[in-house]
């Protein structure tokens, strides 16, 4: 039966692709399932041919290698191609037997951009929006955004794009201010009302974020994420933020590398849950925070 492992260092690459495969899907009510899990229903749904289309999907969502053990050996047995089944692994250690049942053909691989495409990404995004940025602005978004680093992504990238274009003409003032103060201010102020047990005003100023950002939670979500995991690698390796590369102004959460990694696996199954259609994006911010402030607490 075929299958496809996706993994990278770009989930925003890999977010399209799974968008990608899910668009393609004929009747998907009939014949798409997304799971983290393999069950008796995952079973079910692979061995039964598709209805109002000729095309079945499983998506598979892992944490790691381990986690796929028992749908790959059960794919390997499968007969017929009733099903292709696409297993998206956050991470991949390539030592593992299970990496080594998939063949070069079978793996995506979705890693960053080089810098020549993440230049012309940018500019194309300023332009549909139609704005205009100068060039020492745009060298400026540049080495702010500091998309090398390892805890940087394109959703950052995106996010702060959403932030400048509020302005048609971006100057080195509208992306100093955007891309630095804003974005840093609003997760320093969220962790910090965590840590302070400020539970009204933290959600309070949920509520301003919902309404400021209503279609780009995800976005805020993966901030508190970055920070998490900044403060989850201080704590196992024993660093600082300058041997991290990650700017001192970061705030860090005062939290052990236990909690830093609850905290971690809290965002991430929310931002999973809003991408699978569980959670509004508001709906999901509160959960996220009430979460994190039991995870604080303890």
């Amino acid at each position: 039966m075929p299958k496809y492992l996706v993994f990278g260092d770009e989930p925003f690459l890999i977010d399209k692709m799974r968008d990608k495969i899910r668009k393609e899907v004929e009747a998907p009510e009939f014949n798409l399932l997304e799971t983290d899990e393999f069950t008796d229903m995952e079973i079910r749904f692979l061995n039964q041919y598709p209805l109002f289309g000729n095309k079945k999907i499983l998506i598979f969502n892992a944490r790691n290698m381990k986690e796929c053990e028992n749908i790959i050996e059960y794919l390997e047995e499968m007969k017929q191609d009733i099903a292709h089944t696409y297993i998206f692994v956050r991470d991949v250690d390539r030592r593992t037997k299970a990496y080594k049942k998939f063949s070069q053909e079978e793996i995506h691989q979705y890693n960053k951009v080089s810098r020549e495409i993440l230049e012309k990404t940018i500019l194309q995004y300023v332009k549909k929006k139609d704005c205009e940025i100068r060039e020492n602005a745009f060298s400026l978004f540049l080495q702010m955004i500091n998309y090398e680093s390892e805890e940087t992504n394109l959703y950052d990238v995106m996010h702060a794009l959403e932030h400048i274009c509020s302005k048609k003409e971006i100057t080195a003032e509208v992306v100093e201010k955007a891309v630095v103060d804003r974005e840093t201010e609003d997760i320093f102020l969220l962790i910090k009302l965590i840590s302070e047990k400020r539970r009204a005003e933290l959600f309070h100023q949920a509520e301003l974020i919902c309404q400021q950002n209503s279609g780009n939670i995800i976005g805020v979500l993966s901030l508190l994420l970055r920070n998490y995991r900044i403060g989850y690698k201080m704590q196992v390796c024993n660093c600082t933020l300058a041997e991290l590369g990650v700017s001192p102004r970061t705030y860090i959460p005062k939290l052990s590398a236990n909690a830093c990694n609850q905290a971690m696996n809290v965002l991430d199954d929310i931002v999973s849950n809003i991408k699978r259609g569980f959670y509004s994006q508001d709906i999901a911010l509160r959960i996220a925070l009430a979460k994190l402030c039991v995870i604080h607490d303890i």
